[in-house]
């Protein structure tokens, strides 16, 4: 006479090999997608009467990086950036004369500032006003390379400097770093109804 007997399902082996695969890919997908999205960016641009420091979405993107990738993400992306237009890759703004002109600081600047706003937005779901002031962070180290930058490239004229290298792109700055903001919180939002409609269903 058969009996009943329970079935043992066995755990899958696989699975501590398949979160790590799917990790991977995650982090391979968010690298690639900062990428193309700063170069997208740099293709935005404007010439600015009065310096040759072109007006791009580029400060957007970096601010948007930094504020939604974790730290080591972010400089993977800006450093892959760096590093293929360097090799002549044209990812750089069209009026760009890449690291070595007088707006490389600027570039090299994107690194270190969005490496500092994932460690001051910390781990899990920052607030607005704390996002804003990583953000604000990260926008005074942009600046304070690239201004260095063009003080050194114009023999010390920092008044030049200024006038040509943060002047005219502060207000700019300002409304990026808010609309940053938005976006980014806009996406977590989405993210969170979309995980508490696939947890109810």
């Amino acid at each position: 006479m058969p009996t009943n007997t329970p079935t043992v399902v066995a755990p899958s082996i696989l699975t501590p090999a398949r979160a790590v695969r799917r990790s991977a890919a995650v982090s391979v997908a968010s690298v690639l997608g900062a990428l193309i999205l700063v170069t997208l960016a740099a293709k935005v641009a404007v010439p600015v009467p009065g310096t040759d420091v072109p007006m791009t979405l580029q400060l957007l993107a970096v601010l948007v990086i930094g504020l939604s990738l974790s730290p080591t993400h972010s400089v993977a992306a800006l450093s892959a950036y760096l590093v293929l237009g360097s090799a002549g890759l044209p990812v750089f703004s069209p009026w760009s004369t890449g690291l070595w002109g007088p707006t490389g600081g600027y570039l090299v600047g994107f690194i270190p500032a969005a490496w500092l706003m994932g460690i001051l937005c910390g781990r899990g779901n920052s607030g607005a006003w704390r996002m804003l002031v990583a953000g604000a962070a990260g926008i005074a180290l942009v600046f304070v390379c690239g201004v260095g930058w063009r003080i050194a490239w114009l023999a010390g004229d920092w008044r030049m400097a200024f006038q040509t290298g943060l002047i005219p792109f502060a207000v700019k700055a300002t409304l990026e770093l808010c609309l940053a903001v938005t976006l980014v919180m806009t996406v977590r939002r989405w993210r969170e109804r979309r995980s508490r409609t696939s947890v109810s269903e």
